[in-house]
């Protein structure tokens, strides 16, 4: 006799069905995968800004405080015009 391979499937079996009643499984799944999302975009740009070399101390202190206090839209300033922003200077 041959035996087939068996393929797992995926189910929602792992997760208590009393764990939050009345929230579909996949609205979980979806939300924990945008909190992931998030959280890479916010450790990405806190590297990305200790890292760069356009920015003195102050210039950088003020970018931290921008992300920290706005989590989602302070990443996605700096990864859209934060980086590569002209910095003018006074002095000659």
């Amino acid at each position: 006799m041959i035996e087939t391979a068996r393929i797992p499937v995926v189910s929602d079996d792992w997760l208590p069905r009393d764990w939050m009643p009345g929230v579909a499984t996949s609205v979980v799944v979806v939300l924990a995968v945008v909190a992931a999302l998030a959280a890479i975009l916010f450790i990405s740009s806190l590297i990305s800004i200790l890292a760069s070399p356009r920015y003195t101390g102050g210039g950088k202190l003020l970018w931290i405080i921008g992300i920290f206090v706005f989590p989602i839209a302070g990443p996605l300033v700096w990864w859209l015009g934060g980086r590569n922003a002209q910095i003018r200077t006074d002095r000659p």
